[in-house]
């Protein structure tokens, strides 16, 4: 593959991922959509060529991002705050939040949550949303390195997090985060591509 395709591969999928996320979403119908669309259209175009494989990819690309919320990871990842483990609305998805609230270590008879320690939560549950997330993208075309690739969810939007600092796009690093995301999953479908 070119560095050129390269390029246009990263650079589309960090602005759609981007939309997916919200950017100009008063203007583009079915925001939530297009990065499915262009992931199933790759698949397609790059790969096998059917119709089928660029649905199943583009469907699985789609309910993985879809499936469930992220929102709290991300939020408690850039931003901090306490954790109430009993209360409905700090849950976001039933899998990740009863292995991340269970999460603890004994130290001298002292039990010590994961929860109690909200960004390292954030972390570890950004992580393991990007790992469902690619897990189903890679699935779907038969890459592991694409299916793991989501564990790195939680390093970037931390990035996003520490750019924050330097230049404001807004939402704590969440913008900024989206835009690396997007970019990384860009290069990661590059490097499926060959």
């Amino acid at each position: 593959m070119t560095y050129i395709m390269t390029f246009l591969i990263v650079a589309a999928a960090a602005f759609l991922w981007r939309v997916r996320g919200g950017l100009f979403k008063e203007y583009v119908p079915a925001n939530k959509v297009w990065f499915a669309v262009f992931f199933g259209a790759m698949a397609w175009f790059f790969r096998v060529g059917t119709a089928e494989y660029a649905l199943c990819a583009g469907l699985a690309c789609y309910a993985g991002y879809q499936a469930f919320g992220w929102g709290l990871y991300i939020g408690r990842l850039l931003g901090g705050g306490e954790l109430k483990p009993n209360l409905s609305q700090y849950r976001e998805c039933e899998l990740i939040d009863d292995l991340l609230y269970s999460a603890h270590v004994t130290f001298k008879g002292k039990a010590v949550y994961l929860y109690q320690y909200p960004q390292l939560f954030g972390f570890c549950g950004t992580c393991l949303s990007g790992l469902i997330l690619t897990f189903l993208m890679g699935l779907s075309v038969g890459s592991v390195g694409l299916m793991l690739s989501g564990l790195a969810m939680g390093p970037v939007y931390w990035l996003g997090g520490r750019i924050e600092k330097l230049y404001t796009l807004g939402k704590q690093g969440w913008n900024w985060g989206e835009w690396l995301f997007g970019a990384y999953l860009g290069g990661m479908a590059a490097l499926w591509l060959g």
